[in-house]
């Protein structure tokens, strides 16, 4: 009987860091210093000049093994848990040949927002709380009001949610906030 080989191909987490980058005196981006095995997101400014020249690039990730740059384009928005990537299917550098499944660590850098407001009914005033994702208290605010309009008598604030998970046998994860 002819035996079947089997190759398990390995998941590394690439955590989020910050890349030591040239730019010429008008801040154009000239190089990378990439650290290998991690990614990061490239500026809203470097996303514009990238955008001018055609290419939507929205972050870098660098192999473990041989620190080769790859790119990660605007549209790419993969399932995401807890903020990370879920795995994703296998990268595979073309300068080293090393294979291997990766998660973004951090790759969802929103945070959670609870935003407290009253609403006038009769001559009540009915306190409610919202919570909403988003990446600063400026969005969070954007996006509340984007979502209401007079019937909101008073925003008292928006601040950022404190909670965390705890196990729960019913279900995966609860947050408790």
């Amino acid at each position: 009987m002819p035996s079947i080989a089997t190759q398990s191909v390995e998941t590394i987490e690439f955590p989020c860091e910050d890349w030591v980058v040239t730019r010429t005196p008008q801040g154009e981006l000239v190089s990378v210093n990439p650290v290998p095995g991690t990614w990061t997101l490239i500026s809203g400014e470097d996303r514009r000049r990238f955008a001018e020249k055609g290419q939507d690039i929205k972050a870098f990730f660098a192999c473990p093994k041989c620190n080769q740059v790859g790119l990660i384009h605007e549209g790419f928005n993969p399932p995401k848990k807890l903020g990370d990537t879920e795995i994703l299917p296998e990268l595979h550098c073309r300068r080293c040949q090393f294979g291997c499944r990766i998660v973004l660590k951090g790759w969802d850098k929103r945070r959670l927002y609870c935003a407290c407001y009253e609403t006038r009914h009769k001559d009540t005033l009915m306190p409610h709380k919202e919570y909403l994702h988003a990446e600063d208290e400026n969005e969070a605010t954007k996006f509340f009001w984007a979502q209401h309009g007079r019937e909101v008598t008073n925003l008292v604030g928006i601040a950022p949610a404190i909670g965390f998970f705890m196990p729960n046998p019913k279900d995966d994860r609860i947050l408790v906030v």
